[in-house]
């Protein structure tokens, strides 16, 4: 009489669709933890991008601070060792504003230089009450070519585009852009805030 085989109680045979359901299980919970561990990035991702911008309005927000006392003037011919102190000087006076250098913090041209193109003129004043006499009389200057504006940000540059290519009564307020949308107005200092303004005008 051959040996005789002995079964082993701790080895558990399984059918085929029992070791299917199984992988079934196994593959549905890695997929849930993969699904939750992704919502999870995703959630701090966002979380971590809204920290992002708010640290880029604050930033922008110091740096158009900071740009209250100037004004960009545009359209003033460029000649070669010029004074813009003086030419801001002469913006004013054509303006019928009398405006003394010590009133200038400092000024200069801006941009690259381009041959039969004149570059603006950035000008600081030392008060805010002088650089608003030129603003505020810059109508004063129609017809003669030159024009004021106020000073802005990279990214406020970007908003009053993109605002002025939906509305058409868009203007700066002390470097906030102003939007007259029907009976409404919007002051805008955030490209989030132009998106949302957007979104509900359509």
């Amino acid at each position: 009489m051959g040996p005789q085989t002995r079964s082993n109680p701790s080895v558990v045979t399984l059918s085929v669709e029992q070791l299917e359901f199984l992988a079934e299980q196994v593959s549905k919970k890695i997929d849930a933890k993969l699904e939750a561990r992704e919502k999870f990035v995703d959630k701090r991702l966002e979380e971590l991008q809204d920290e992002n911008d708010q640290l880029k309005e604050k930033t922008d927000d110091l740096e158009q601070r900071n740009r209250l006392e100037n004004l960009r003037i545009f359209g003033v011919s460029e000649k070669k060792d010029e004074h813009t102190d003086q030419l801001v000087m002469e913006v004013a006076s054509e303006q019928g504003i009398f405006l003394e250098r010590k009133s200038i913090s400092r000024s200069h041209r801006v941009g690259k230089k381009i041959d039969g193109k004149h570059r603006a003129i950035i000008v600081k004043f030392v008060s805010y009450a002088d650089r608003q006499k030129m603003f505020l009389a810059k109508k004063e200057l129609k017809g003669t070519g030159i024009t004021i504006r106020e000073d802005l940000t990279r990214l406020r540059q970007e908003i009053l585009r993109k605002a002025s290519e939906y509305y058409d009564n868009v203007w700066i307020q002390n470097g906030v852009i102003v939007i007259k949308d029907g009976n409404r107005f919007h002051r805008v200092h955030t490209m989030k805030k132009l998106n949302n303004i957007i979104n509900e005008s359509k």
